[in-house]
């Protein structure tokens, strides 16, 4: 069986192209371009103001969980 797309690759090819494209910017002015991006994007615009509260991982079975 052949892969006819490999996502991974195309991923990490796009990743290069990208941080080739914010070479020299600033954090601030990255998140802006991000932002920029995804404003009129129906997910983005139904996500965007939820916040998630990390979860305190479970202790695995045979094991003491140290704070």
């Amino acid at each position: 069986m052949s892969k006819s797309f490999d996502c991974v690759s195309w991923m990490r090819k796009r990743r290069e192209e990208i941080d080739r494209e914010d070479a020299g910017l600033t954090w601030e002015e990255r998140s802006k371009k991000t932002l920029e991006l995804v404003k009129d994007d129906p997910i983005w615009r139904r996500l965007k103001g939820r916040s998630v509260t990390a979860l305190k991982p479970e202790v695995e079975s045979g094991g003491s969980e140290k704070e």
